[in-house]
């Protein structure tokens, strides 16, 4: 599978991009606000990020769960990761826009660009930021260059020994 890689330079976030009405922007650090809140509890992976955070295992602080609600409902969520060993393309002070998913009902109403400026201005101490997208998904790409990310390269997803787990983001040469 090829995987474009996109990167921004930090600075100003996407103008005029905000949630919908209605819609509440919940943020989760790990490093400020500890365990995993009511309504993330339920992924076990953001029991890992919370682990990873603790344990020091990213290259710097800044792990952080965005998500968007409406009545209770969570509609959007995206994660916010610095580099560890799945990306090691990334500087020491980048961030990575990741695992980024929208209820289908709630699709086409603009929450994963609200979504991602609302990280992007958490993110306005990184170097950079990256944002990857499998080839294959043109709305992906699409959401990444509305907000001002541009395509920096094309790489691939490794998987040693089959296992997805234990794999890496390789970004090849140009």
């Amino acid at each position: 599978m090829t995987v474009l890689f996109y990167r921004r330079a930090v600075g100003v976030p996407p103008s005029g991009v905000e949630p919908p009405r209605g819609v509440t922007v919940r943020i989760w650090l790990p490093s400020e606000h500890g365990l995993p809140p009511r309504g993330s509890r339920g992924r076990a992976s953001n029991w890992v990020w919370w682990a990873f955070e603790a344990l020091g295992l990213f290259a710097e602080p800044g792990f952080a769960e965005v998500t968007l609600w409406r009545d209770g409902r969570r509609l959007h969520r995206l994660i916010v990761t610095p580099r560890w060993f799945r990306f090691p393309f990334m500087g020491r002070g980048d961030l990575q826009l990741g695992d980024l998913w929208t209820d289908p009902a709630a699709r086409g109403q603009g929450l994963a660009r609200a979504a991602i400026a609302e990280a992007l201005r958490l993110a306005r101490h990184a170097d950079q930021v990256w944002y990857l997208a499998d080839a294959q998904n043109d709305a992906s790409a699409r959401l990444a260059e509305s907000v001002g990310f541009q395509l920096h390269g094309a790489g691939r997803r490794t998987r040693p020994l089959g296992l997805h787990l234990a794999g890496w983001f390789r970004l090849d040469p140009t």
